[in-house]
């Protein structure tokens, strides 16, 4: 699987940040600081007809501008749940892509994804060994230059089982204008330019709903408030058909997270204003007649100025278009 060798190989990642334990865990805080739905488990619940079920969790990741990452498990109940990772010292990023999870038959743990860095693209990475509940080993390596212009991530993984068409895409957001794809073949590359598209300059955040085999989609959110979805075939060139989810409402978050639950989504926006996460509850997209239903807002208490879904290698693919 094309994913889960990219996790293992992370373990070979140059080492640049050492492991620092931000303290010992405050009240309310996990002791342990790794995620739990990353091991290759699949996070979905029973597949909903309607928008996403109350009873779903996701697990986001938040680095403040220090450096320092934690990050929150959410259950959308109501009131929600969320229960806060204990914090260790990472590497500041200005955005980053989800961070993929894999475990060993040694019983390590993996996690990695791509992050900004100034104007440099990174893979990072979190190992935790032998099961252990004390802070990870980071690690990362620079993959290239030339990315200042970028200013939000995110990443589509398909794959499923005896399929020959799967695909890991990193998609960009660019102060030009532009939406750019690349075909990631590993931690260490290459990443393969694989098509751009103008008329992208109102957008602000963007996180990926849907991975398919021809296509994925994006939820995308504009300066204005408006939510969108961009759907994107797989084939070159990059091609996208939009439409307009909600033409107002969605200012205020400088990031949204989407995980699967069943057949809908679980979508959480930050906001980094009020120091708010709030979470909604979505259907399958489809234009404005998308069923967004609101579970609940809680204090985003780390101080995140990035956010990125932590999600298993094995986890079952987004299908929320």
């Amino acid at each position: 699987m094309r994913i889960r060798r990219f996790a293992l190989a992370v373990a070979g990642l140059s080492l640049v940040t050492g492991a620092a334990a931000a303290g010992q865990a405050s009240a309310g805080v996990q002791s342990d600081p790794r995620p739990s739905t990353t091991l290759g488990h699949s996070a979905a619940q029973t597949p909903q007809t309607k928008a996403a079920a109350a009873a779903c969790g996701v697990e986001v990741g938040a680095i403040t501008a220090a450096g320092i990452n934690s990050g929150y498990g959410i259950t959308a109940t109501k009131p929600l749940t969320v229960s806060n990772f204990a914090p260790f010292k990472l590497f500041a990023a200005r955005t980053s892509s989800t961070w993929y999870g894999w475990r060993t038959p040694a019983n390590i743990y993996y996690y990695a994804g791509f992050v900004l860095q100034g104007s440099n693209l990174y893979a990072g990475a979190e190992t935790y060994k032998n099961g252990t509940t004390n802070p990870p080993t980071t690690s990362s390596k620079k993959l290239g230059a030339g990315w200042g212009g970028f200013t939000a991530l995110t990443s589509s993984n398909y794959y499923v089982p005896g399929t020959t068409r799967p695909h890991l895409f990193l998609y960009g957001l660019h102060t030009n204008g532009s939406l750019y794809r690349y075909s990631v073949n590993g931690p260490t590359g290459p990443i393969t330019s694989y098509g751009s598209a103008a008329g992208y300059g109102s957008f602000k955040s963007i996180t990926v709903i849907s991975e398919t085999v021809g296509y994925d989609t994006i939820l995308a959110t504009t300066k204005a408030g408006a939510l969108w979805t961009i759907h994107l075939p797989v084939t070159a060139p990059l091609k996208g058909t939009l439409k307009a989810v909600r033409t107002t409402g969605f200012k205020q978050y400088d990031k949204l997270v989407a995980s699967r639950c069943g057949s809908s989504t679980l979508l959480t926006g930050f906001d980094p204003t009020a120091k708010t996460l709030t979470v909604y509850a979505m259907s399958k997209a489809n234009g404005s007649k998308t069923v967004i239903n609101t579970i609940g807002s809680a204090p985003a208490s780390h101080n995140g100025v990035t956010h990125f879904l932590y999600t298993g290698s094995g986890s079952p693919s987004l299908i929320g278009e």
